[in-house]
């Protein structure tokens, strides 16, 4: 409880300190309030890619690789097929791969590595998704803006703001989130 409680918490202030950062330099502004917005759908795809992302990644891949190539190595390869696993998405980039594999990928990697338990990742997934996409009403990897609880505007390059793919695209979001994980 204690490690998902800590991962809701630091994925949610991930996500707000990029935004944040992102506000301040001019990226993003939040207009108003919207309400309930898609609150349940946006819960569930967080209650549902967190652990099932969490699962196969680092449950099974970095684990496994591990103990076959080794904890820096695993963790280079787990995170380089998580980025190439969000190519697919709509309006993705190789920018945008390359930001998920290195700011998710480490990030939630160190999670793992550093419990050896996923509660910790799943929860920083969870909240991440749940942040950006309802409560600051940004796509989730290329998911299309969500009606959320803020109603909010993204301008400016899409170095900054991500784009149509969302925060997780942003040079500010990769600074951030890679920073966190490398720390982690």
């Amino acid at each position: 409880g204690r490690e998902l409680g800590l991962g809701l918490l630091t994925g949610s202030g991930l996500m707000l300190l990029s935004a944040g950062l992102v506000a301040l330099l001019g990226g993003f502004r939040i207009e108003g309030v919207s309400g309930t917005g898609n609150f349940w759908t946006m819960l569930a795809i967080a209650l549902y890619s967190g652990p099932i992302e969490e699962i196969l990644f680092r449950g099974l891949a970095l684990r496994l690789l591990e103990k076959l190539i080794g904890t820096i190595w695993a963790l280079a390869v787990t995170s380089a097929f998580f980025g190439l696993a969000h190519l697919t998405n709509p309006d993705s980039s190789y920018f945008a791969a390359f930001a998920i594999a290195m700011e998710a990928g480490i990030l939630l990697g160190a999670a793992y590595l550093m419990t050896r338990r996923l509660w910790l990742a799943i929860g920083i997934h969870s909240a991440w998704n749940f942040t950006q996409g309802w409560v600051l009403s940004i796509p989730v990897s290329g998911s299309g803006a969500s009606d959320g609880l803020l109603m909010t505007r993204r301008e400016g390059s899409d170095w900054l703001t991500g784009g149509a793919f969302g925060l997780e695209a942003s040079v500010v979001t990769l600074f951030v989130a890679t920073a966190a994980g490398l720390l982690m």
